[in-house]
């Protein structure tokens, strides 16, 4: 009796922090110790183990489904070569001109075949490039779309790959092939070459590619991951990414063609590896195909697997929180007097969940109860201060997002007037080089030399009216062009590049697509109360229901830049004057579109 006595009164002597401590030790620490070092490794190495063979199993189904759609996209290829027309044309020798044989009744009932070749299969277009003049008869809109002339498709990797080594055969993922194939056919190509002979022993060149969706590939890796954070996708012989389930972290885990033949032949499983200080498992294995050298590579880092593992030491932290309750019982009896000030603490502390911190008084005494109080008036000082400068941060964060979302513009512009200048050198037309030149550079002059992000209307309806010129070097003056602005509204100010990418879809996506390819553009403004109002409309091919709903929406996908343009720019006015501003649609398909631009009125240089 007197040994327990002595312990209960040691323990009335000790201060509240070391009681705590005592408790949680007792009934936290030894039992978690103990059921950490007898299970936690072990639960580690198994679920490491099995989310590993799980993932090899899910990767070996994944080779049959992608052997089965190169098998359909090869099976078009035959299906369309053992067409009777096709026989004729690119098979035997012809004595009739090839552009007459193209555009002849026989080549407009070969093309609905092609198309019946195309039902339920993994191929959406099919187009036949001949090397013969652009303006030859048999590429016009009266004979059709599958024969295209080979200049429309020089500027693609996959041309210069033919040009250089003449493969019999080649799969193109998307950085093989053009602008304008992705953008109007889709971003894969199993592509052949073919040729057209002569009674004279000339022929002509040519190349019939067979378009597919990397979407019809990208479904069948998903499944091949057993974990949300990791990655699966496959390479080719080339160095080329033919579809990921991820593009950015397919380019941070990349391995190149060399190092995935010789991790092949040294181990048929997962192998451990470290990238950028991460330990990750990757796997390699070969899609087997006489027509592709495929490979499928599935990463899954280390991370995802010890998350498991954590999980299910939770299980075991349910007996430490049992044994918790029964301390917090043992400790609320043994404290009853301190209750009342450690529930007014508490008080205190839970209105911080509603409202700002607000301290306490400062308190009589100087125990660990009145130490916590010195602390919380501390922190509640420290709090207000910080909320303060999160309302700051948050300011400078709104302009960053701004000028983010307004880098995103644009991104291919340049490239395709820097090709336009590059072929009217090769055309030897110094007038228009000079002229474009110079436009190009007065351009980005409006835009990049300047760091506010603001400017006047005057200077973006002049830098509209440029962009409006370059286009029309490409597309042979085809756009008509009039600003009704009237003259007091020019010195208001307006974000930089909130015109250009609307006229860039009214161009590309609307007067372009008309049989003319020709059409009008017309800017007009005027004064709403505060706000500006800027109207730009056109007379294109108009924009369906199901589509315009979407325009203004990140849904209209990756694959539409314009698109994504107009997007960027309603976002960054709505980020930048609030969400009762920004862009309206509307349309009347075959008629035109009209695009509402609402901004506040400002006169003076603002942010």
């Amino acid at each position: 009796m007197k040994f327990f006595r002595r312990i209960k009164k040691s323990y009335g002597n000790l201060k509240l922090r070391n009681k705590m401590t005592f408790i949680v030790i007792l009934a936290v620490a030894i039992p978690f110790i103990i059921l950490f070092s007898l299970f936690a490794r072990s639960l580690l190495e198994m679920i490491t183990s099995n989310t590993i063979r799980r993932q090899q199993e899910a990767a070996a189904q994944v080779s049959p489904s992608i052997n089965q759609v190169i098998s359909d996209i090869i099976d078009v290829s035959e299906k369309i070569q053992d067409l009777p027309y096709y026989q004729d044309t690119f098979s035997n020798i012809i004595n009739l001109d090839p552009s007459i044989t193209l555009s002849s009744d026989d080549a407009s009932d070969f093309q609905e075949k092609v198309s019946q070749c195309l039902k339920g299969t993994y191929v959406t277009d099919v187009r036949f490039y001949i090397d013969l003049p652009s303006s030859s008869y048999c590429f016009s809109d009266q004979v059709g779309e599958l024969f295209k002339p080979v200049s429309s498709i020089q500027s693609s990797y996959w041309y210069g790959i033919f040009y250089s080594s003449h493969p019999s055969s080649l799969f193109c993922p998307p950085f093989y092939l053009s602008d304008s194939e992705k953008s109007s056919l889709n971003n894969l190509a199993y592509i052949i070459p073919i040729s057209i002979s002569k009674p004279s022993g000339d022929y002509v060149r040519g190349y019939m590619a067979c378009y597919f969706s990397s979407d019809t590939l990208k479904k069948y890796l998903t499944p091949a991951l057993q974990d949300t954070e990791g990655i699966a996708y496959i390479t080719n012989e080339r160095d080329s990414i033919v579809v990921s389930t991820d593009p950015g972290l397919a380019g941070l885990y990349y391995t190149n063609y060399n190092t995935i033949q010789k991790s092949m032949e040294s181990s048929n499983g997962f192998l451990e590896k470290t990238v950028l200080n991460k330990k990750v498992y990757i796997g390699y294995y070969a899609i087997s195909n006489t027509n592709t050298q495929w490979v499928l590579v599935t990463v899954l880092p280390s991370r995802p697997l010890e998350q498991r593992a954590n999980r299910t030491i939770w299980t075991f932290l349910l007996v430490s929180i049992l044994s918790i309750t029964i301390g917090v019982m043992i400790s609320l009896s043994l404290s009853r007097s301190l209750s009342r000030r450690i529930t007014a603490v508490a008080d205190q502390m839970n209105q911080v969940k509603t409202s700002p911190p607000v301290p306490m008084p400062s308190p009589e005494e100087t125990d660990e109860i009145g130490n916590l109080v010195d602390s919380y008036n501390y922190m509640a000082g420290k709090i207000n201060s910080l909320m303060e400068d999160e309302k700051k941060a948050s300011e400078e964060l709104r302009r960053a997002e701004f000028r983010a979302l307004q880098a995103q513009i644009n991104p291919h512009f340049l490239y395709n007037t820097m090709d336009m200048i590059n072929w009217m050198a090769q055309q030897g037309r110094t007038k228009e080089i000079n002229q474009a030149t110079r436009d190009l550079s007065r351009f980005y002059r409006l835009t990049l030399s300047q760091k506010d992000p603001l400017c006047s209307i005057a200077d973006e309806i002049e830098h509209v009216t440029i962009y409006i010129r370059l286009q029309n070097m490409r597309f042979d003056n085809g756009i008509s062009f009039v600003v009704d602005v009237p003259d007091a509204m020019l010195e208001y100010r307006i974000p930089r590049l909130t015109l250009q990418p609307i006229i860039e879809n009214a161009i590309l996506h609307g007067i372009l697509e008309k049989p003319s390819r020709r059409g009008t553009i017309v800017i007009t403004g005027w004064l709403e109360e505060s706000s500006i109002i800027l109207l730009v409309s056109d007379d294109g091919v108009g924009i369906p229901a199901d589509k315009l709903g979407k325009i203004l929406t990140s849904q209209m996908g990756t694959g539409s830049g314009s698109h994504i343009a107009v997007f960027n720019t309603h976002r960054r006015l709505q980020i930048l004057f609030g969400e009762n501003y920004g862009l309206s649609y509307s349309s009347r398909l075959g008629q035109g579109t009209d695009v509402e631009i609402r901004i506040p009125a400002m006169r003076q240089k603002s942010e």
